[in-house]
């Protein structure tokens, strides 16, 4: 016990560092843990104000845009795929489903929807599975896709129009299928209808279509039949 007592004396300045440091990791370890707890809290309350601030509004998302392999943090899922019967399609067009599952409404045009229920306010994404074979030809260069696509195309989500600018791009080596997300809409409870249709005049800018895919906060279903 002696020889204890001495080493701790002969090497106090030691002793005292390895406490020093044991505080001041104990001390950073409680700061990261109530300041983790708290932004936790705050994004919690944000979300569920922004939620129900949002959900009394016009349905709109926070962003638009292409992204491949797109992943919602949402894990309730539902979704639609071209050859679905609650796929609804509305056309003169005699032949629209094609081979490889996929809607072709370039013909006639038309219209496309998909009406789900969601008995909880929520946040949802939706991701339209689309590919274009309209051309152009620009200074003798054949270019392919729909440049400006939610103005040349209806995409209305519970009776609102979208509107932000995005481009639908194709090689023009046949179909290339491409996600166009729309992401962190806040629903109320209720429906959530979705229909694609031509502009007058621009049936052929209207995109291929393979599948209709929302994900939300809260589960969703399919309408009770009347």
């Amino acid at each position: 016990m002696k020889k204890f007592g001495s080493w701790i004396l002969d090497h106090l300045k030691l002793v005292f560092t390895i406490l020093t440091f044991t505080i001041t990791l104990v001390v950073i370890g409680v700061v990261m843990l109530v300041s983790y707890t708290s932004y936790k809290t705050y994004e919690a309350n944000f979300n569920e104000n922004d939620l129900i601030t949002r959900s009394l509004q016009p349905a709109q998302p926070t962003a638009t845009e292409f992204a491949e392999n797109f992943k919602s943090k949402y894990s309730k899922k539902y979704i639609f795929n071209a050859g679905d019967e609650d796929l609804k399609v509305t056309t003169t067009q005699g032949e629209y489903l094609k081979e490889d599952e996929y809607i072709d409404l370039t013909t006639n045009g038309g219209s496309i929807a998909a009406n789900l229920e969601i008995k909880e306010k929520a946040f949802v994404d939706i991701v339209f599975t689309i590919s274009s074979s309209y051309k152009v030809t620009e200074d003798g260069e054949d270019k392919y896709g729909v440049k400006d696509l939610l103005s040349n195309v209806g995409f209305v989500v519970n009776g609102e129009a979208m509107e932000d600018v995005v481009d639908l791009e194709n090689s023009g080596d046949g179909i290339e299928w491409h996600q166009l997300v729309m992401s962190g809409f806040a629903i109320p409870a209720g429906p959530i209808n979705v229909t694609i249709s031509n502009a007058s005049g621009k049936i052929a800018m209207m995109p291929q279509l393979k599948s209709i895919a929302f994900y939300a906060s809260q589960p969703l279903s399919l309408p009770e039949a009347e």
